[in-house]
């Protein structure tokens, strides 16, 4: 194989030279980043942000609009206002299908904690990390009555919904039917083989954002059965197809 003059001296300095186009198809931040771009986002909706693990890697790729961050869990919520700049704000609740209350269970890794139960699968593949070690009261909204308290003239705004509620995404866009037209783009996680209790199949979850109007652009794998090799669960990059 031929090495170019300029891949040689890239080399020599410890650089590589790498196919953009490719790239953006194969590394989940660089395809998130180039359709944040192309859409002109000004607003990305962090549900079930953690620790703050995506939004930090947003700013860190160089978005600097409007973020705001849902997350119930009260320790999580406190390290996401310790951290947050003038420009991300932060909500203790988490958002669903209806305006109530429920427990949430609180893994060993936070990462993990659901609303929903654990399954056996999950017990058994995850057993150390998902291990439920707290729980507590949370309450959850539907984004359609929360924007409205948090976002004026919503239909000026370029949204990235970014879903991460273990096994709750569905019930967040069931309770998002109104929002969901103004969202250009939508990252979800889909559950191949199901580690929590009452989690729609991935096929179902599919077909529900094709018939609401939503593309897929990226699909990039976050978990393999170790020993079958199937895999778990994805995220799922869609956009908009009317906008």
């Amino acid at each position: 194989m031929k090495i170019s003059f300029h891949k040689k001296i890239a080399a020599y300095f410890g650089y590589e030279f790498t196919r953009i186009n490719s790239s953006i198809y194969e590394d989940q931040t660089l395809h998130t980043i180039e359709l944040i771009e192309r859409h002109d986002i000004d607003l990305v909706l962090d549900v079930g942000a953690n620790m703050g693990q995506f939004s930090i890697e947003l700013r860190d790729a160089g978005y600097t609009g409007q973020i705001i961050s849902f997350e119930p869990i009260i320790e999580c919520y406190k390290h996401l206002t310790a951290i947050a700049d003038d420009k991300w704000r932060v909500e203790n609740y988490a958002l669903g299908d209806v305006n109530t209350t429920e427990t949430i269970n609180i893994s060993n890794k936070t990462v993990f904690s659901s609303i929903l139960n654990t399954n056996e699968f999950g017990k058994s593949n995850f057993s150390d990390s998902i291990k439920v070690v707290n729980k507590q009261t949370i309450q959850i909204k539907r984004l359609d009555d929360a924007i409205k308290k948090l976002v004026n003239n919503l239909n000026k705004k370029s949204i990235f919904l970014k879903l991460d509620t273990q096994g709750y995404d569905e019930r967040v866009i069931q309770g998002a039917t109104d929002t969901l037209p103004h969202v250009h783009l939508l990252q979800t996680e889909v559950s191949c083989k199901a580690i929590y209790d009452d989690t729609p199949a991935y096929h179902e979850t599919l077909k529900k954002l094709s018939i609401a109007g939503f593309n897929i652009t990226g699909m990039f794998p976050i978990a393999h059965d170790p020993n079958t090799m199937e895999l778990l669960e994805f995220d799922c990059i869609l956009i908009n197809s009317s906008k």
